[in-house]
């Protein structure tokens, strides 16, 4: 996180709220309400800036009642109808996922009037539902920022159970549903799995509206949502995919062949590497500016290779490709190598 993004944002919150706090000392108030958030109790994916700032507001107002002072910092978690989260369906759409559904808005001023003239410095007022929160957040894990609520204790208590239970049926990986199914239906169901969880991460009803040959970016996804589609991919696959999983795949159909090679590799491997290479090589190439120099000389050298491949008689020799070892390089190889070995194998040929 730059500091170009950090103060700005820093600023807006404590600025205000030290300037507040500075030239009311001696005022005698009844209250002094700070609006902090949620996030700075629990932190947020991206939002380290925006949690931080709210962290100032109720370590001020704990100074305050320090100092004898009034002093009220309420954590709000999300609004309905005008709040921050309600005004972008994406994002009310990922907090209700996360089990942050928003407040109706007369109940949330309710409980402000009880929290002004409660005990508690940094109250927090939010609505959760914590089988999905605390599942989301910890996992299974235990944690001791949770450890006084019920719910979330019932909750580790029942993941253990189940975990520990040697009857539990058990789920069958994804790898072994693959391999039962006729080569020709693993990719659909791939591609049927990606397409639902695109749909979830971007709110909508039906995963019916997933272009399968349309970029994840294009069809709205950001760096949290890519983020959290990651994240659930990994789930379902057992797989850990890189975090640059969806740039080098960048659509629906170029990520299932990617995880097709991962979970069911054939005999024939490098035929059906082959397209997904192909695809990577594409989604680098179009993500570049047209006048980027890189771009340029990827695009000179790809159609020299396009006019030997046309030249008659231009076929790879049999056993001039690399070795066994050199395939699986090729994983992780950049631009340039992949361009390098296509180039060597075209001399050979």
């Amino acid at each position: 996180l730059s500091v170009e993004r950090f103060e700005p944002v820093l600023r807006a919150k404590a600025e205000g709220a030290r300037h507040l706090h500075e030239l009311t000392r001696g005022m005698g108030l009844s209250a002094f309400v700070l609006f902090s958030s949620f996030s700075a109790t629990v932190g947020g994916a991206g939002q380290a800036n925006y949690a931080a700032a709210n962290a100032y507001l109720d370590a001020l107002a704990e100074a305050r009642r320090g100092e004898g002072l009034p002093a009220t910092s309420i954590a709000w978690g999300p609004w309905a109808d005008d709040g921050m989260a309600a005004q972008n369906a994406l994002v009310s759409g990922r907090m209700e996922r996360f089990g942050l559904p928003p407040m109706e808005p007369g109940l949330a001023v309710k409980a402000m009037e009880q929290a002004i003239t409660g005990p508690d410095a940094s109250p927090v007022i939010t609505d959760v539902d914590w089988s999905r929160f605390a599942k989301e957040l910890t996992g299974s894990r235990t944690s001791a920022l949770f450890g006084e609520i019920a719910e979330v204790r019932q909750l580790h208590q029942s993941i253990g159970k189940f975990t520990e239970d040697p009857s539990a049926e058990r789920a069958v990986p994804l790898a072994e549903t693959l391999a039962a199914l006729p080569a020709a239906e693993r990719e659909p169901l791939l591609l049927d799995l990606i397409r639902k969880h695109t749909a979830t991460v971007l709110g909508h009803a039906s995963h019916a509206g997933i272009d399968a040959e349309r970029g994840f970016f294009e069809m709205g996804l950001d760096s949290l949502t890519a983020v959290e589609l990651r994240n659930r991919l990994n789930t379902a696959t057992g797989l850990k995919l890189r975090p640059t999983t969806l740039f080098d795949y960048a659509s629906p159909s170029a990520l299932a062949r990617h995880l097709l090679g991962e979970l069911a590799p054939a005999d024939d491997a490098p035929e059906k590497a082959l397209p997904v290479e192909i695809d990577r090589i594409e989604a680098v190439l179009t993500a570049l500016p047209q006048d980027d120099i890189a771009r340029t000389k990827a695009v000179v050298r790809l159609q020299a290779m396009l006019a030997k491949l046309d030249q008659p008689g231009a076929a790879f020799t049999e056993g001039a490709g690399p070795d066994e070892a050199a395939d699986d390089d090729l994983e992780d190889a950049s631009l340039d190598e992949l361009f390098d070995v296509i180039d060597r194998e075209l001399g050979d040929a």
